[in-house]
């Protein structure tokens, strides 16, 4: 009885001092967060591809921005104020083009959705149909042909669906490209 009573103890102080390094020891999942947090919180990575860098057509030397710039300097004050108009006038238009971008998005969503919602409810009516007609006996040996007849006309109406969802994904994919270059957020 004694050494059952020690051998109780031994472990229920094993539990305790397991319970304690566990509680103590931050989560895995904790871990990738904070990694990932402080990933994304250094903005010093700058990403350089076609998209952000500007082409030129011709390569232009030093000794040529030298001269240029020599004789440039009395017409830089008067070219810095008529900047700052076209600026303001492109980003209203950008900002225009923002907001255009984001409502085609928008509608994309809605209709991928309902898409997919119809797509959801012809194949719930496909197995319903199907469950009823090998269900009955009866109805099986009376309709074999129409039941595969309309079998048929609906899975080209569910593969039509699919189709057209693919389709919306695919623009939806496209627009959501299209306003990452044009420098949006993404959702």
């Amino acid at each position: 009885m004694k050494k059952f009573l020690l051998m109780f103890a031994v472990c229920l102080v094993g539990a305790i001092v397991n319970a304690q390094q566990s509680s103590s020891q931050q989560s895995l999942g904790d871990v990738a967060r904070a990694n990932r947090a402080r990933k994304h919180a250094s903005p010093s990575a700058v990403k350089l591809d076609d998209d952000t860098t500007p082409r030129s057509s011709t390569p232009s030397s030093n000794s040529e921005s030298d001269t240029k710039k020599s004789s440039d300097d009395k017409t830089a004050d008067a070219k810095d104020a008529d900047k700052d108009a076209p600026k303001k006038d492109t980003a209203e238009a950008q900002k225009q083009k923002n907001e255009e971008l984001k409502k085609q998005i928008d509608a994309e969503k809605k209709e991928i959705a309902t898409l997919q919602r119809e797509l959801d409810i012809a194949q719930r009516e496909a197995r319903l149909r199907a469950a009823a007609f090998y269900g009955d006996a009866g109805t099986m040996l009376r309709d074999q042909t129409k039941f595969a007849e309309d079998t048929r006309k609906e899975q080209d109406e569910i593969n039509g669906k699919k189709q057209a969802l693919e389709a919306a994904q695919q623009k939806l994919t496209d627009l959501q490209e299209q306003a990452r270059k044009a420098g949006m957020p993404s959702e």
